[in-house]
């Protein structure tokens, strides 16, 4: 510590205005994420110092919220990053409302995230931070109370040393507004998250841990079939990348079309600077003209993800600017992907299911609406061993790298949909992910490629003859499938893989099996 360290910070704007944040137009998952902006922006700032310190570094943002019991609504959040914390430099700015940064090139270009986000949600905040290659934490406690009842300007600085190589911030908000989440939206602030940060987590840049759940971005399947009117030909995958310049502005990305029709889906997704900016909420994606008609088939499928430059943002980022030449570049974005070899527009309106690919979309939507985790079986307790030496079934050990011998060659494959269910065997987490397919000659296949990963796959052939025969697959034939596939599995890892012991797992599994 030094005599020149800071001793108070200055946050001066007419203390009325603070009692006005609140009343801001924003939502929780945009709130939240002005905090996420600081620390993926403090880490891409210094990246090479953070790395420099650590080889297996790797930015993690924690938001922790405690409930109300009575009420279920946050009582706390806590907001914590392992970024490179505020250093001196920033700080004397860092608190002062609409202070922009000297660079404001990056997420936190406005100057109005941390104090405006937080004051929305709670009254009191505190912002415990320390800087990489500084030796003191700094804390700040901001209760708008007092700010309002004393008209204060500035606020004491609590400094504490600390080791020099120590980086960190952490905000705790508290004395919740009328804008604090509730608990029955928590899963909602956990996708809407995901959607806006799917870049950096789709490149692992960052972890966001939401209430102990670290997020994952779901990518949306795409379409793979022939175009319309031409069957026979091979499946095209409908995705078209863009890479578009329109005067000073710019689009890069993709459009496509959704494999299945759903309106939490359809849409176009808008990003900038690497973060979304309209569309991260399920009622909020943008419908340019080339979307069609409310309702049509082509609405209800295209989708995108366009990274947008040239334009201006809200001061909440939730909204883009000049709206008239956004909608000029994706007219002329329209007419440039267009093309009579790859019209994905008509392949959008014009693409009708076929009734195998229907009964299969109602029993993905079934199987996903239910609980399908099984409870734990260890198997080398709970199935009950056989004394004798039954005839042995012939399990060929695969290579992780190698297509499994089990698993015939298919080309193309076309997964009409999918479903994941749960297992523990011998007390190790299993998924397994049921395919639907439309070729090959087997009923039905696995791939253990990635059982490494706690990954087996079960592909079931929709087109198989045993289906021409008996009809459309159903539930009761689905689920004595994939328990077939998942017990062959079980039966191999538990060491005695003979018929008998074949039988036990899969009576014991069927038990619990749902579709």
């Amino acid at each position: 510590m030094n005599n020149m360290e800071l001793q108070s910070v200055k946050i001066n704007i007419g203390s009325n205005m603070y009692s006005r944040f609140p009343d801001l137009p924003n939502t929780v998952p945009h709130v939240l994420a002005e905090f996420v902006d600081n620390a993926l922006q403090s880490y891409k700032d210094n990246k090479t110092a953070l790395l420099d310190i650590e080889n297996d570094y790797k930015l993690v943002v924690n938001i922790d919220i405690e409930w109300d019991d009575e009420t279920n609504r946050a009582t706390k959040i806590v907001i914590s990053d392992n970024a490179a914390g505020i250093n001196r430099h920033q700080y004397e700015s860092a608190f002062m409302p609409a202070k922009t940064p000297e660079n404001n090139s990056g997420l936190n270009e406005f100057g109005m995230g941390l104090k405006t986000a937080a004051l929305w949600i709670g009254e009191t905040w505190v912002v415990n931070t320390k800087a990489l290659n500084e030796n003191v934490e700094r804390t700040i406690v901001f209760n708008l109370n007092e700010v309002t009842a004393n008209d204060l300007e500035e606020l004491p600085i609590e400094i504490v040393e600390k080791d020099i190589t120590e980086h960190y911030t952490v905000v705790t908000i508290t004395d919740p507004t009328k804008n604090a989440p509730a608990r029955r939206n928590l899963d909602k602030i956990r996708g809407d998250l995901a959607s806006i940060y799917r870049k950096s987590l789709r490149s692992n840049e960052m972890q966001i841990i939401v209430c102990g759940e670290s997020l994952n971005f779901a990518e949306y399947p795409v379409l793979v079939a022939p175009p319309v009117g031409n069957f026979n030909s091979a499946p095209i995958t409908w995705k078209k990348e863009v890479n578009f310049s329109f005067g000073k502005y710019k689009a890069t990305g993709f459009i496509g079309i959704l494999r299945d029709i759903d309106s939490t889906k359809n849409g176009f997704v808008l990003l900038r600077r690497g973060r979304v900016i309209v569309g991260a909420e399920y009622d909020g994606r943008y419908f340019p003209k080339m979307s069609g008609a409310s309702g049509t088939f082509k609405y209800k499928r295209l989708f995108g993800e366009l990274e947008l430059e040239g334009f201006d943002v809200s001061f909440n980022k939730n909204a883009i600017q000049d709206k008239d030449n956004l909608e000029a570049l994706m007219d002329a974005l329209r007419d440039e992907i267009r093309t009579p070899e790859f019209d994905i527009f008509k392949q959008a309106e014009d693409y009708r299911l076929n009734e195998s690919q229907k009964v299969i979309n109602k029993l993905v939507k079934k199987h996903n609406n239910n609980v399908r985790k099984v409870e734990p079986i260890t198997i080398n307790t709970q199935i009950k061993k056989q004394e004798e030496s039954p005839t042995q079934l012939v399990f060929p050990e695969v290579a992780p790298q190698n297509p499994p011998q089990e698993m015939p060659q298919i080309q193309p494959e076309i997964v009409l949909g999918e479903t994941t269910d749960e297992y523990r065997i011998d007390g190790k987490k299993y998924k397994l992910n049921v395919e639907f397919v439309n070729t090959g000659n087997e009923l039905f296949w696995s791939d253990v490629s990635h059982k490494a990963d706690g990954v087996i796959v079960c592909k079931i052939n929709t087109d198989h003859v045993f289906f021409r025969h008996f009809g459309s697959p159903t539930d009761s034939v689905i689920a004595i499938i994939k328990t077939i596939a998942i017990s062959k599995f079980a039966a191999k890892t538990s060491g005695n893989d003979t018929t008998a012991e074949l039988l036990d797992i899969f009576n014991e599994f069927i038990k619990q099996t749902k579709v």
